[in-house]
């Protein structure tokens, strides 16, 4: 029986729950969020106090595990991590924590975001879907900052994300926890450029940005038990978001309320909000951001109302849920409109920028119930103006689920019932916990589901034989992922060389030849591998030694151009270049361009059956085939439409290249981690290198740590390495591609090795 677990690392409590394959809950604990409590409301905590409490955690599942499955070798699968979006941990390079994090209901911050340049804050919530506030991640780390901290070399990890790292596995930035942080625009997916600059960092603040659920490597922390050590993580995403894909999709005319510390009411969208849409939400503090669920969108609007009864409660000095349940009957009881005179008790507070539990009792007989009751009512209030503001963007909700611990309250249900449509309560207790359990579930189905890459690619769709596997190895960094320096273009070098004295058509083969041989010896030896072209560079750059033996040659067997037959195109080979001419060149592994438009073709189509027969030519040669694909806009579509579609086009042709027999793939970048993600799952296995498509060098930077981080395999880089490098001038191209391309090959290296 295999068995997943679900961490939530919630505002008031730790939790733990394990399931079964089937989705069956085995158990369920909880421990109290470890805060320290200080003057004023503030409140945060020690990164070790919160390992301490997910060790004590873990050790507990432990024990009893073993009896409650009557299983002796009972172990876990697979963990995956939600929780609390705003509150993390600063990290240095080596993961070591150098300030404590602060709870999202920390004051802290608010002098910083007020001194924030009027640009910034007139931009904040356009840009990023939330409101500008103390709440957010970046007022806590401004905070930090102006109290001296130096943030040069650090980065930022959300709980969910320090804690899997903790755990074993990669530092990553998850989309719906970085849509919590002020960090991260909605329209782009990237890191939010303008604020990192004020914050005086560049983009890998951030760690790379995945998906959620996306497979993070293996649970190896020393400190673990052995059932849980092998383990796969993933981080699972924002604990709201979480809860709501718990019991399925939740419909777009539905609100799921989440009623925890934060009291939050969830709609899903198809599409995103537009930027005015985003700042007319934010003004009533209602944030529009990206889901847990890839492709979807997310409305989020919430109150501290249960941060509120928390206090109230505490303030009658009920502190069990005995004493909980007998309150919930005593409200019940009440008369409709209450006992106490209209106005004798008001509450203030559970606005989402407030959190202070204010009373102004003006009567006497209130006791504990009037008190409670008057504190739910205020949170109707708070709650009814969501609603309101939310049915002006959207068409309004017909129905509510309500899940979280303070929907067990019957006095809590009858209260929202009064503001919210068709009310229904989740059946379970722990939500959040449970859709992070089916997170985890998913890894064991996925093709990720295996140990961290190397160059063994036995477990592959397409396998590969002994001598292509070789050819893998060859083409890789020491860790097993893809890096070429791309040389094989023609008129796209050409068209770089701007110092050509007549143009750059007037660039004779020999000169660009000349060129290639030093792109070669300057940069292409300084990778593992190098992509040449048979027309102009090759044979030479072998006979005459500049290739160096420790660089592997793939070749380029197609020719530059295409035809276009009934609106399709078509690449052409090289003229006389076969697997065996490749072979001849002293080419390690071979490499073809197709174009492909996956709506308008199949494996069975001309350019399937091409691809077919080449890897099998190949393969019978002993000789590892590339396949890259590009696809393209079609004659009449507009630039609209083919963007809408590009991600589908990317991951759709990559699965019928692999339908097709492809071994290994080069694809475009598809233009957001989701978007990655799909791509390696249609990919089923077979590695995939990104490609540079002529991007700047720091775009391609970014893409190629968000492509790896879900799934891709390496890059393969022309243009963005050496576009500005390249010159008639043999000194000049010394010159540049030393000093200029070299320092961007390595730090494309660290990128695809994830360093």
């Amino acid at each position: 029986m295999s068995l997943v677990a679900g961490l939530d690392l919630g505002s008031t409590g730790i939790k733990i729950l394990v399931s079964d394959s089937s989705g069956s809950e085995v158990l369920i604990e909880q421990l109290a969020t470890p805060w320290t409590h200080g003057a004023g409301g503030t409140t945060d905590m020690a990164a070790d106090d919160l390992l301490d409490t997910v060790r004590h955690l873990v050790e507990i599942v432990a024990r009893r595990l073993p009896d409650v499955t009557g299983d002796p070798n009972a172990r876990l699968d697979a963990v995956a991590v939600s929780g609390m979006g705003e509150t993390g941990f600063l990290v240095d390079a080596g993961l070591e924590v150098v300030a404590p994090s602060f709870a999202w209901f920390d004051p802290r911050g608010g002098e910083q975001v007020a001194a924030l340049p009027e640009p910034l804050r007139a931009a904040f919530a356009a840009t990023t879907g939330i409101p500008l506030g103390v709440q957010v991640s970046v007022a806590k780390i401004l905070h930090l900052q102006s109290g001296g901290l130096d943030l040069t070399g650090l980065r930022w990890l959300d709980l969910p994300a320090f804690v899997v790292a903790a755990l074993g596995g990669r530092a990553v930035s998850e989309y719906s926890l970085a849509s919590r942080t002020g960090l991260l625009d909605q329209d782009t997916g990237a890191p939010w450029r303008d604020m990192l600059a004020h914050l005086g960092v560049d983009d890998t603040f951030l760690p790379p940005l995945v998906a959620a659920g996306t497979a993070l490597g293996f649970a190896s922390a020393p400190w673990l038990p052995e059932l849980v050590r092998g383990a796969a993580l993933t981080v699972a995403g924002h604990d709201h978001l979480v809860s709501a894909v718990s019991g399925g999709d939740i419909a777009d005319d539905t609100y799921l309320v989440s009623m925890g510390t934060a009291e939050v009411l969830l709609r899903v969208l198809d599409t995103p909000p537009s930027a005015a849409s985003r700042a007319r939400l934010a003004e009533h503090l209602i944030n529009s951001v990206r889901h847990v669920v890839p492709g979807k969108y997310v409305l989020v609007a919430g109150v501290k109302s249960g941060l509120l009864m928390r206090r109230a409660l505490q303030l009658c000095d009920i502190t069990d849920r005995a004493g909980r349940d007998g309150l919930d009957q005593r409200v019940q009881a009440l008369p409709s409109a209450g006992s106490v005179a209209e106005g004798g008790v008001t509450v203030s507070g559970a606005r989402n920028d407030d959190g202070v539990l204010a009373l102004t009792i003006r009567t006497d007989g209130v006791d504990a119930a009037e008190l409670f009751r008057a504190v739910l009512l205020h949170g109707n209030d708070e709650v009814a103006l969501l609603v309101a503001a939310l049915d002006r963007e959207v068409p309004p909700a017909r129905r509510s689920i309500l899940t979280g611990g303070w929907a067990s309250m019957a006095c809590v249900r009858d209260a929202r019932a009064a503001v919210l449509p068709d009310i229904t309560t989740s059946g379970r207790t722990q939500d959040t916990a449970y859709g992070a359990a089916l997170f985890a579930s998913r890894l064991l189905d996925s093709s990720d589901r295996t140990p961290p890459r190397t160059t063994d690619r036995s477990s592959d769709m397409n396998d590969l034989t002994t001598l292509e596997r070789r050819g893998m190895a060859a083409i890789s960094t020491a860790n097993g992922n893809m890096l070429i320096v791309a040389g094989d273009q023609r008129n796209g070098m050409k068209a770089v060389m701007n110092d050509a004295p007549d143009g750059p058509d007037s660039i004779s083969k020999d000169q660009l030849a000349d060129a290639k041989g030093d792109l070669v010896k300057y940069l292409g030896n300084h990778a593992p591998a190098i992509l040449l072209d048979p027309e102009v560079a090759l044979p030479r750059v072998v006979d005459e030694g500049t290739l160096s033996r420790d660089t592997a040659l793939v070749v380029g067997m197609d020719a530059s151009g295409f035809e276009t037959v009934d609106g399709l195109k078509f690449t052409r080979f090289v003229d006389g270049v076969t697997p065996r001419v490749v072979r001849d060149l002293g080419g390690d592994v071979a490499k073809m361009l197709w174009y492909m438009r996956p709506d308008r073709q199949t494996a069975d189509s001309r350019v399937g059956q091409e691809i077919a027969e080449l890897v099998k030519a190949c393969s019978a040669e002993g000789l590892l085939l590339i396949v890259e694909i590009l696809t393209y806009r079609l004659e009449g579509e507009s630039a609209v439409d083919y963007a809408e579609r590009f991600p589908s086009l990317v991951a759709e042709s990559a699965r019928i290249s692999v339908e097709c027999g492809a071994k290994v793939l080069k694809l475009q970048y598809p233009g957001s981690a989701e978007a990655c993600a799909a791509v390696t799952a249609a990919a089923t296995g077979v590695p995939w290198a990104v490609l540079s498509a002529g991007v700047d060098h720091e775009t391609f930077i970014e893409q190629v740590r968000t492509a790896v981080a879900n799934g891709a395999s390496g890059a393969m880089a022309g243009r963005s390495l050496w576009k500005d490098s390249m010159a008639v001038s043999a000194d000049t191209r010394e010159q540049l591609l030393t000093d200029r391309a070299l320092p961007r090959l390595r730090e494309l290296a660290e990128a695809v090795d994830n360093r």
